[in-house]
């Protein structure tokens, strides 16, 4: 019985316990911290670090119900299996490719010639999904100088980021109830 597996004891034990459950951690602190007016830097960081949670958990349930089903899959590898399903379920892959970009500060990739990582320019690195700003206005006036105000945001959500990962919660819910969705048969 999946119940007496525990929250890691099987892919769909891990979707209910973990992934739907770390994203509706996240949204519940979003529409909190909206309804309570907590917009500043430090709330946004904690939005971002709950959203960075849920993203991990949903890219995670693919290796859990590789090797789980791995004598039902045939010949394939993990990598093997995960394109096959990326063909299947794009979206998968988007999600694939965010949790990549957010997990590694700098992505590489292999040299054939040298055999050796070099940094891949082509992908997205962490830095570049996230978008802080410093504002600075300066006033300038004959009675009272020159004055400067300095400020620093964290814009969050990002809505690119926002659709893809709502875009999985209803997938992997989708998932879950009886439906047509076949991963054994990609």
């Amino acid at each position: 019985m999946e119940v007496f597996k525990g929250p890691l004891g099987s892919h769909r034990n891990f979707i209910n316990h973990m992934a739907l459950a770390n994203y509706q951690d996240y949204q519940t602190l979003c529409g909190l911290n909206k309804e309570n007016g907590k917009q500043q830097t430090p709330d946004k960081y904690k939005e971002f670090r709950y959203f960075l949670n849920a993203v991990e958990s949903f890219n995670n349930i693919l290796d859990y119900f590789y090797y789980e089903n791995e004598s039902e899959l045939g010949d394939v590898n993990l990598t093997q299996f995960k394109r096959k399903v990326f063909v299947k379920y794009p979206i998968l892959e988007e999600l694939s490719d965010l949790a990549n970009a957010y997990k590694h500060c700098i992505r590489e990739k292999r040299e054939r010639r040298t055999r050796t990582f070099v940094k891949n320019t082509e992908l997205a690195w962490a830095k570049d999904l996230q978008k802080p700003e410093i504002n600075v206005d300066i006033n300038i006036s004959h009675e009272s100088g020159v004055g400067a105000n300095v400020t620093y945001n964290f814009n969050w959500p990002i809505p690119e980021n926002e659709k893809i990962i709502n875009n999985v919660f209803l997938f992997w819910l989708d998932y879950i109830q009886p439906n047509d969705v076949d991963l054994i048969n990609v």
